[in-house]
């Protein structure tokens, strides 16, 4: 092998390996909640951790169940109405933790491909800035099992 193409190929393995690893994002109590088997939408919920030294902004969710998936917000109007809204991405400072949880920050799961039943486990990826992603299996659940 060519000298400038195996310094090439190493400074290009360096590199990779400068890059954050998303087992800087680990994940607490994930589930979903059972839907009827109609339903064109389901919600999700976890603890969110970063572990790392570093910021993590998830930048997109995406499942092989659902033909989009999304992460929401629960804003409350001045009358009080509540509305979710698109969160377009999500920052979890180094250390900290953020919480998707029923009435609040939420996955939301729509144009379903397939209904998920209690019982089965979905794997969900979050795709993060630089390029990774990190994935976890939701268990299925009925509101409640979880719901405390």
């Amino acid at each position: 092998m060519p000298r400038a193409c195996f310094k090439t190929l190493l400074a290009g393995a360096v590199l990779a390996l400068a890059v954050p690893a998303h087992a800087e994002l680990t994940f607490s109590d994930p589930w979903l909640r059972a839907v009827p088997p109609v339903s064109p939408t389901m919600a999700g919920y976890v603890t969110l951790n970063n572990t790392g030294e570093d910021t993590v902004i998830i930048t997109g969710v995406s499942t092989p169940v659902a033909g989009h998936t999304m992460l929401h917000d629960v804003e409350t109007a001045a009358d009080g109405s509540r509305r979710m809204v698109h969160l377009h991405h999500l920052e979890i400072p180094a250390g900290d933790s953020v919480v998707l949880a029923p009435g609040d920050r939420h996955l939301m799961l729509m144009k379903l491909t397939q209904v998920p039943a209690p019982g089965d486990k979905v794997e969900i990826c979050f795709h993060l800035n630089g390029g990774q992603d990190a994935c976890a299996a939701f268990p299925v659940k009925r509101a409640s099992q979880s719901d405390g």
